[in-house]
């Protein structure tokens, strides 16, 4: 329950991103530009913060239609996977978008994976959260390495597991980089008279980061970071006196359970992130200037008037026909 000073914060927030909204000099952007190329950390989490990928819930069959849906979606939109993880109630994958198809992959395995889960759980109601989509984006290479370490990390960041690797759910925790892993299509989900494969195969693709480094190397400055990262968890667990939840709790986890930890809410959504505030601010610049040359093209075409959208724009570029100009390659 939230007190009411956190509830003033809420309101406090609401006020201060209204106001900065209506500062600029452009009309307000709803759209994000899309490159090919681009490099992402995408978040989303269930309804209600709803354990419905609780792992104490046939962890093996889990781990397989979860794999089972990234694989067919990444395959299908060409989307490069680096690492994965999905805890009880939201899952962070790090990928490369070649093609700009960001948006169809993500409504793709979303769609299948609540459609799908539903069915595993017998319930009807929404699966996602309606939250803004939390799609990050990393300027540096420490920082996308980093990224990784996050992901991999964060049942142990949660206080579940005392190591990554005790994740039962699925993870790419012991993924080599080009390693391939083959999932087989639900049993009861999907018509195995309709489109989808009895077997699907999802490739670790390495991130193009680091390029001095061999793919061992790299995946061995992963594995340290990984290591330091959890021995830093554990110090804290100490110091706090707190425990791991461990396998036998996980076990027990109810899928219609919720945390009862109070979330901020009101909160602006990232795009950009990075330890260095001077490497965020110069991302979003871009940005707004991104979104003052979409305003402006907007309204150009809202006139009757000849427009073309800047380089990046995805929405109006597939479902209307505008001009866009070309990305630099």
């Amino acid at each position: 329950m939230a007190t009411s000073a956190q509830k003033q914060a809420s309101a406090a927030r609401r006020a201060k991103n209204r106001a900065r909204g209506l500062a600029r000099d452009y009309l307000r952007v709803r759209a994000r530009p899309i490159y090919r190329g681009g490099r992402y950390k995408i978040t989303r989490r269930c309804i209600g913060r709803l354990f419905l990928f609780s792992p104490g819930y046939k962890p093996a069959e889990l781990t397989n239609f979860l794999g089972y849906c990234l694989a067919y979606a990444a395959t299908r939109y060409g989307i490069q996977v680096h690492s994965s993880l999905w805890m009880s109630n939201h899952h962070h994958n790090d990928l490369t978008d070649p093609d700009a198809n960001l948006v169809p992959f993500k409504q793709l395995l979303h769609s299948l994976v609540a459609r799908g889960r539903n069915a595993q759980l017998g319930r009807t109601d929404s699966v996602w959260s309606g939250d803004a989509p939390c799609d990050t984006q990393r300027p540096t290479d420490d920082e996308s390495l980093m990224d990784l370490v996050y992901t991999l990390t964060n049942p142990v960041e949660a206080g579940l597991v005392k190591w990554s690797r005790d994740w039962p759910s699925f993870t790419t925790i012991g993924w080599r980089f080009g390693e391939t892993r083959t999932f087989k299509r639900p049993d009861g989900i999907f018509d195995e008279d309709g489109d989808m494969p009895e077997e699907v195969s999802l490739t670790l693709v390495r991130p193009a980061i680091f390029s001095k480094l061999d793919d061992d190397a790299f995946y061995d400055k992963l594995m340290d970071a990984v290591r330091e990262r959890e021995l830093e968890v554990h110090r804290y667990m100490r110091k706090v006196g707190r425990r791991f939840m461990g396998q036998r709790k996980l076990a027990r986890q109810r899928w219609n359970r919720a945390p009862q930890s109070f979330e901020e809410r009101f909160t602006i959504t990232p795009k950009h992130a990075a330890s260095c505030l001077r490497l965020v601010l110069n991302e979003v610049a871009r940005d707004r200037e991104w979104e003052r040359d979409y305003a402006a093209a907007r309204a150009s075409l809202l006139a009757g008037e000849p427009a073309v959208f800047p380089a990046g724009t995805y929405w109006m570029r597939r479902f209307a026909g505008v001009d866009v100009i070309a990305q630099a390659p």
